[in-house]
């Protein structure tokens, strides 16, 4: 069964002074983009492809991935038309895919829709009322990619950065 793998951007770096767009990552995000891509390893959780936001810190996270796996170019899509996309945005573009197990990165509120659409059950939140932090990562299974909804999907895991076993 196919599976989607949903990681919301790691930290950006808001003193670096840069338009929205071109955020760079923080120390922090840097650190939990590496700690997360970690975190697929040891879950087996690796990546067929990867669609990614093409705003800097979204591709700069999704990189992390990437790198970690070994994937080539090929593998890794960068869509301008993810940056801030909203739920319904990212589930057109999801009925499109094929791969065996997707790695999709972007932003919220976008992000935080679409995993509750999508979790039949509402996912726990942080203690602060948070549901993707940066950097968090979704972990669904997907019986059709053309038909997705929450009747066709099942949320299998939710992993924040600080909720990584020590």
């Amino acid at each position: 069964m196919p599976e989607l793998l949903v990681m919301r951007h790691a930290k950006s770096d808001w003193e670096a002074g840069a338009p929205d767009f071109d955020r760079p990552l923080s120390k922090r995000g840097h650190k939990n983009a590496a700690e997360m891509a970690s975190w697929l390893s040891d879950s087996d959780r690796e990546p067929d492809a990867i669609l990614t936001s093409a705003a800097n810190r979204a591709q700069t996270t999704a990189g992390y991935v990437a790198e970690h796996f070994g994937l080539d170019d090929g593998k890794v899509t960068q869509d301008d038309d993810l940056y801030l996309a909203d739920a319904n945005t990212w589930l057109d573009v999801l009925m499109t895919q094929t791969a065996d197990r997707l790695l999709i990165c972007g932003h919220n509120p976008g992000l935080d829709v679409l995993v509750d659409y999508l979790g039949e059950e509402a996912p726990a939140l942080t203690i602060d009322g948070k549901l993707m932090t940066t950097a968090a990562i979704a972990v669904f299974t997907v019986e059709y990619w053309a038909s997705i909804s929450p009747t066709t999907c099942q949320l299998v895991e939710l992993m924040r950065p600080r909720e990584l076993p020590q």
